[in-house]
């Protein structure tokens, strides 16, 4: 025999569906049903309009006034804690400004020693290349003067050949008397063969003339 509870039990379903909230999803397009249908406008009474314009009225003023109060406590810490600030960096800014003049003050100390010594240095080094090019004007001055005193010697021992006033006379009565014949020629050995005017003055001048 069956009771009503297992008859109960067999005569449920085994999946329970439940209602839950449901929105149309947006891609979709407005119902048919829905097209042309214009909503109500809610009617509002003159008493509940003034009320709920009264009540926004107080709302938009009362969170004005707390945000101009946070505005301005806000700029009021803001100012002490620029003030604040403001000693602090100018009391470092003092600091690093002091600290870099004892620094500009050090390099220009070592920059006025590395100038000094480089100064030292260049003028050395202009001594020294001025001493060498007076030593070497000195030597070609000293060179000069002894290769014109040598010309000079040798001017001077030529000069006893010279032919002078003195000697003019004398000096033409010997050209008369020994005349010279510059048409002569010479081998590769050095022999010269005097020309055909040339008179002939010794004997091996005598035995070229004939080997010619």
């Amino acid at each position: 025999m069956i009771s009503n509870n297992s008859l109960l039990k067999r005569a449920w379903p085994v999946i329970i569906q439940s209602a839950e909230a449901h929105r149309k999803p947006r891609w979709l397009p407005v119902a048919k049903s829905k097209i042309y249908r214009i909503p109500k406008r809610p009617s509002v009474s003159e008493e509940e309009r003034l009320e709920l314009l009264r009540i926004n009225n107080n709302y938009k003023t009362q969170m004005r006034a707390i945000r101009r109060f946070y505005h301005e406590d806000m700029i009021l810490e803001k100012s002490s804690r620029d003030s604040a600030s403001s000693e602090l960096s100018q009391r470092l800014e003092a600091e690093e400004w002091e600290r870099c003049v004892q620094l500009n003050e050090q390099w220009n100390q070592q920059v006025a020693a590395d100038r000094e010594v480089r100064r030292q240095e260049e003028l050395a080094a202009m001594e020294e290349y001025a001493l060498a090019r007076m030593e070497e004007k000195d030597r070609k001055l000293r060179e000069e003067i002894a290769k014109a005193s040598e010309e000079i010697r040798r001017e001077k021992e030529r000069s006893s050949t010279y032919i002078t006033p003195e000697n003019l006379e004398e000096a033409i009565d010997r050209a008369l008397a020994n005349p010279t014949d510059y048409n002569y020629a010479i081998d590769l050995k050095g022999n010269m063969y005097p020309g055909r005017d040339t008179p002939i003055a010794n004997k091996k001048e005598e035995k070229i003339a004939q080997s010619a």
